[in-house]
C-alpha cells in the first residue's frame, strides 16, 4: 500500500533527507539501455565537466542520483522544479544548487523522448494450473463497492474454519467473508477511519483471537497526527469486538506486527508509521503492563525515517530472538534488517538498496523461495501513485538469503505497476511459485503504457530450482492493491483472492468487490504438505 501510505513524490522528494549508506546497491545499467538512446539537447552541449559535477553533487547528496531514463524528456522540467522546491522547503542551506536550467538540460540530454516499458515474457508452454474465477458481487442497493487495502486469510475462532479478513479504505470497515458460504458477503467487524492492515494475534493472552489494525488516519497522503493502532479485542471467540486504541497521535500507520521483542512474555508491537514528508518512523510499542493488567504500551523510536511500508518478523540470525525486516521507501528504497540484541534493542543492517528514489517500492514478503531452509525476501516495486508515472524498473525480484545476512539480488520479471506478490506451491510439484498483482492509477503515464493492455495478474512458475517462467493470468484490469493466498475450499491446492484497490474500484464498472481464483488442479500431496495458516502470536 505504498501510495495510500503516501508514496511520497519519489522524484519530488529529492534533496531533503540525509542519505543512509547501504550494501548491495543495484546496478541500473540494464535500465539505461532499455530507456533508449537520448537525443542531444542543445542546452546540454554548453555544460562543461565542472557544471555536470556540480549537478551530480547536488542531486545525489541525499540519495542515489535519479536516473534520467525513468521519465520522458519533456517531463524533466517539472521533476527538476519539484526537486528545487523541496530543497527550498527543507531548511537546508549547506549545498550548492546549480542553476535550474542547467539541471534541466542535464537530465533532458540523457532522457529518452519516449519511454518503452518492458513486459513480462509469457512462457511458450502453458501452466498446467487452471483457475475458475468467481466474481463476488455486492447487493444491488449497495451503490458502491469497497476499496480493499489488505486481505488476510485467518481464523477468528480456533475451532472454526478460516475467514477472509479485509480492510476497506472507502468506508473504514474491517470485515470478514466466509468463502464457504453460498453467497459470500463481507460481515463488518468494526468501522474505523482508514484501516490498511489487519493482524490476528492473542494480544492479551486470554486464549481468544484478537485483531491489531493499522489505521492510516486519512485517505490521501498528508502529514498529520491522525494515524493510530487499534486493538479489536474479542469478547469471545469470533467476536463481538471491542475497539481499543493502543496508540494515536501518529502519522499514517501502514503496518503493525506483534512479537515478544524484549523477552518478558508479553506481546509488543513493531510499527511502520509511513507518514508522509515530515512525519513517519519505525516504532517499538513496548508492552509495559503489569501481570493481570490489560496490555499497555510505551512508544520508542527505532528508526526516524518516513516511508516504511512493511515490517515482517523473523529470527534472521537464529539466536532465538525475533528480528524484523523493513521496506523503507520514499527516497531510500531500502530493504533493512533490524537485529534484536535483546531486551528490544536493535541493530540496523542494510540488506539491499534500490537504484534511485523512483524505484517505487510497494511491498515485501518473507518466504523460503528456494527451499534451502532460510527466509528470502520477495519484493515488488511498481508504485506510480506519487506522480502517476510508471517507469521501466517496475517488477518483481527475489533477494536470496546466502547466509550470514548476505542477500543476492535476482530480477524475476518486469511488471509495470507491480504491487503485491505472494508465494505458494500452486501446481503441487514441491517448490514455490508466485502470483503478483498490479495496481495502477486510472490515468497513468507515459502514453506508451497504452500500447497494449497492461498485465494485471501474473503467475511465476518455478520450473527448476531458482528458475521461473511467466504466465499471464489476466490483462487489462490493473486494479489490485493486494491479494491473499490459501486453500480456501480445503481441496488440497492453493487458491487466491484479489479485490479492487483504493481509487480504482469504480473502474470495474459493476458491483464486483472480490474475485476468487479457485485452483482446479487438486493434486495429491503428502500428508500436511500444504502449508497451513501462520502461527498465531
Amino acid at each position: 500500500m505504498a501510495v495510500l501510505l503516501g508514496a511520497a513524490a519519489a522524484i519530488g522528494m529529492w534533496l531533503v533527507f540525509p542519505n543512509t549508506a547501504g550494501q548491495g546497491v543495484w546496478e541500473p545499467a540494464e535500465w539505461g539501455k532499455r530507456a533508449g538512446a537520448a537525443a542531444t539537447d542543445s542546452a546540454s552541449a554548453a555544460l562543461d565537466a565542472r557544471a555536470e559535477a556540480r549537478i551530480v553533487a547536488f542531486c545525489s547528496d541525499c540519495h542515489a542520483m535519479p536516473l534520467p531514463g525513468n521519465f520522458p524528456r519533456d517531463r524533466w522540467h517539472r521533476e527538476v522544479q519539484r526537486g528545487y522546491e523541496f530543497y527550498a522547503r527543507s531548511g537546508r542551506n549547506d549545498l550548492d544548487p546549480p542553476p535550474v536550467h542547467e539541471t534541466v538540460a542535464y537530465y533532458r540530454s540523457r532522457a529518452p523522448e519516449r519511454i518503452e516499458l518492458p513486459r513480462p515474457i509469457d512462457a511458450p508452454v502453458g501452466w498446467r494450473v487452471k483457475f475458475e474465477v468467481q466474481k463476488l458481487l455486492m447487493d444491488e442497493q449497495a451503490g458502491v463497492v469497497p476499496e480493499i487495502a489488505h486481505l488476510r486469510w485467518a481464523r477468528l475462532d480456533a475451532k472454526a474454519h478460516p475467514l477472509l479478513l479485509l480492510c476497506d479504505m472507502r468506508f473504514g470497515y474491517v470485515a470478514a467473508a466466509d468463502l464457504k458460504a453460498a453467497r459470500p458477503l463481507p460481515k463488518i467487524l468494526a468501522r474505523l477511519d482508514h484501516p490498511c492492515h489487519v493482524e490476528p494475534c492473542d494480544l492479551d493472552r486470554d486464549g481468544v483471537i484478537d485483531l491489531v489494525v493499522s489505521d492510516l488516519g486519512s485517505f490521501r497522503p498528508a502529514d498529520h497526527s491522525r494515524g493510530r493502532i487499534v486493538w479489536l479485542r474479542a469478547k469471545q471467540a469470533g467476536g463481538p469486538w471491542e475497539e481499543i486504541t493502543l496508540a494515536d497521535g501518529l502519522g499514517r500507520v501502514a503496518d503493525a506486527r506483534p512479537a515478544d521483542f524484549d523477552g518478558d512474555g508479553k506481546l509488543d508491537l513493531i510499527v511502520a508509521e509511513f507518514g508522509h514528508y515530515q512525519t513517519g518512523k519505525i516504532l517499538l510499542l513496548r508492552n509495559v503492563a503489569a501481570a493481570g493488567e490489560q496490555p499497555r504500551f510505551q512508544s520508542e523510536t527505532i528508526d526516524d525515517r518516513p516511508g516504511t511500508i512493511h515490517v515482517p518478523i523473523h529470527d534472521l540470525n537464529g539466536d532465538g530472538l525475533p528480528d524484523f525486516v523493513a521496506l523503507v521507501s520514499q527516497e531510500w528504497e531500502h530493504v533493512e534488517a533490524f537485529l534484536n540484541l535483546g531486551k528490544g534493542r536493535f541493530q540496523l543492517r542494510n540488506l539491499w538498496a534500490g537504484p534511485d528514489l523512483n524505484f517505487g517500492s510497494s511491498g515485501i514478503e518473507l518466504v523460503d523461495l528456494d527451499g534451502d531452509g532460510d527466509m528470502d525476501v520477495l519484493y515488488t516495486n511498481g508504485d506510480a501513485w506519487d506522480n502517476w508515472y510508471v517507469n521501466p524498473s517496475h517488477g518483481v525480484q527475489w533477494l536470496e538469503n546466502l547466509g550470514d545476512l548476505k542477500f543476492a539480488y535476482h530480477r524475476l520479471t518486469d511488471l509495470t505497476g507491480a504491487y503485491r506478490a505472494l508465494a505458494g506451491d500452486f501446481d503441487g510439484d514441491g517448490d514455490q511459485d508466485i502470483v503478483a498483482v498490479v495496481w495502477l492509477p486510472p490515468m497513468a503515464k507515459p502514453t506508451s503504457l497504452l500500447d497494449a493492455p497492461p498485465v494485471s495478474i501474473l503467475a511465476l512458475e518455478q520450473t527448476h530450482p531458482k528458475t521461473f517462467v511467466c504466465h499471464v493470468l489476466e490483462s487489462g484490469a490493473p486494479f489490485y492493491a493486494t491479494l491473499e493466498v490459501g486453500d480456501f475450499d480445503d481441496d488440497g491446492d492453493l487458491d487466491f483472492a484479489v479485490g479492487p484497490g483504493p481509487l480504482v474500484a469504480n473502474a470495474l464498472r459493476g458491483r464486483q468487490w472480490l474475485s476468487i481464483w479457485w485452483n482446479q488442479t487438486v493434486v495429491k500431496r503428502p500428508e500436511a504438505a500444504l502449508p497451513g495458516l501462520p502461527p498465531l502470536q
